[in-house]
């Protein structure tokens, strides 16, 4: 019973069980998107409207993540985080035996909204408890874990989607993210919460370690005391060009993974006349680089996560226009695939960097105000903005991708996109920790001459 107790009451478990509920969140997201080519006929959608409804549909996840990130964001204040982290996930199952029995595009809308709704919960509690439960040290590891679950759902959906729904249809497409998503729901369950030191209070002391000079608490500073430290920090605090730039970063790697999901699934069935399974499988070069989050992290943590960010941002510019002269012929065909797979290596290094960078800017932030004891608590106001981001990409890729290939066509569109990803990597160039560190420091100097 002891064992099984210290298992359940782990670090370990609990980061099993969100990189779980991670990856079924977003696994959930893109069944459907290689899928709706097929799909949106038998639910009454014409074939000249197919393009606008699958844009519809994606950016409705992206809205209703949008709307909901500010108000999740206040989940993280409770002691217990498994019920709404559980509810989201019930959600989830849902909303896709809804997609299961739409007989109409509006209610597959209605779906996609539920799922937007409860992703946002997933993604901020998800994400916060895998930061909280990390040391400083093992930070970088356990947010590559927490990409990689996430990046490998996002992607491994489509591939999967277009499979299932090929080979066993709507039920067998639809059925295996419910049995995922009970998985998902049972495993929350199992966490004892109370076995283990409260994350908070170890994220407190990991923080205070770092940036003692600044905080300098001691065991003896009322525990009270630290909670009205944490209620006055507002949102504003967190206002800052180190923290902005990465929000920035994580708003463009998503619209344009999302641009991509709305656009290549139809892009392959005209260009090459492939089925689901072709759409579904042309995802897989860009899941492949999922695999490769975690020396990505041990690289950078030799080069500098900022460094990485911005080469691979500039890196990714070349292909995303490459991919403008991709035709129907053998060659063409291999060279897809080739800068498919680059882009999505690219856009994994900057997904699983940026999430690092917002707990940790976030933690420098928190530090920096004084906060004490319940500190490491704001990691959800963190993870809420990068949520807040991540949804941002996924309301206007959508609407780019589908508008900018009607409008310019196929080269049109990825021309934009590598242009984004160009001047994305301007800011995490010039903003960087460094320079953040310095300000504090001087703020640290000017109020100890005040003191003195």
């Amino acid at each position: 019973m002891g064992v099984v107790y210290n298992v359940r009451s782990s670090d370990t478990f609990t980061l099993l069980a969100m990189c779980l509920a991670l990856f079924t969140d977003t696994f959930v997201y893109g069944v459907i998107i290689p899928i709706l080519p097929s799909l949106l006929p038998d639910r009454g959608v014409t074939t000249d409207q197919v393009s606008k409804w699958t844009s519809i549909l994606l950016a409705s996840y992206g809205g209703a993540l949008l709307v909901s990130s500010p108000i999740v964001s206040l989940c993280h204040k409770s002691r217990s985080r498994r019920f709404p982290l559980i509810l989201g996930l019930l959600v989830i199952a849902l909303a896709t035996v809804l997609f299961l029995f739409a007989y109409n595009p509006l209610l597959l809308v209605v779906a996609r909204v539920c799922q937007g709704l409860s992703g946002a919960v997933v993604g901020v509690l998800g994400l916060t408890l895998i930061a909280e439960s990390a040391s400083q040290e093992h930070l970088g590891i356990y947010m590559a874990y927490g990409s990689m679950a996430l990046t490998g759902g996002m992607i491994c959906g489509p591939v999967m989607g277009g499979i299932l729904f090929t080979k066993f249809g709507n039920w067998g497409t639809f059925g295996t993210p419910i049995v995922l998503l009970m998985i998902g729901i049972i495993l929350p369950m199992l966490i004892v919460e109370d076995g283990v030191e409260y994350p908070a209070d170890k994220g407190k002391r990991r923080v205070s370690s770092v940036y003692s000079e600044s905080t300098d608490p001691t065991e003896e500073s009322p525990l009270l005391n630290g909670i009205e430290e944490v209620t006055r920090l507002s949102a504003y605090h967190y206002i800052h060009p180190v923290l902005l730039a990465v929000v920035f970063a994580v708003i463009t790697a998503s619209c344009v993974l999302s641009a991509f999901e709305t656009t290549l699934p139809l892009y392959v069935m005209e260009t090459y006349g492939w089925n689901s399974i072709g759409a579904g499988l042309i995802f897989l070069p860009l899941s492949l680089p999922s695999i490769l989050t975690l020396p990505v992290g041990q690289i950078a943590s030799q080069l500098g996560p900022r460094n990485v960010i911005t080469i691979s941002f500039l890196l990714v510019t070349g292909p995303m226009i490459a991919l403008r002269w991709t035709e129907n012929i053998v060659n063409h065909t291999i060279l897809l695939v080739i800068l498919l797979f680059i882009i999505g290596f690219c856009m994994t290094a900057v997904q699983a960097l940026t999430m690092a960078e917002v707990s940790y800017t976030t933690r420098m932030i928190e530090a920096a105000h004084g906060l004490d004891e319940e500190e490491s608590n704001r990691l959800g106001r963190g993870y809420a903005l990068c949520n807040i981001a991540f949804a941002e990409g996924q309301f206007l890729g959508p609407i780019l991708g589908g508008v900018a290939r009607s409008q310019l066509g196929w080269g049109g569109m990825t021309m934009i996109l590598g242009m984004m990803c160009f001047v994305a990597g301007i800011p995490t160039f010039f903003f960087r920790l460094e320079e953040f560190d310095e300000d504090e420091e001087e703020e640290e100097e000017e109020e100890e001459e005040e003191e003195v």
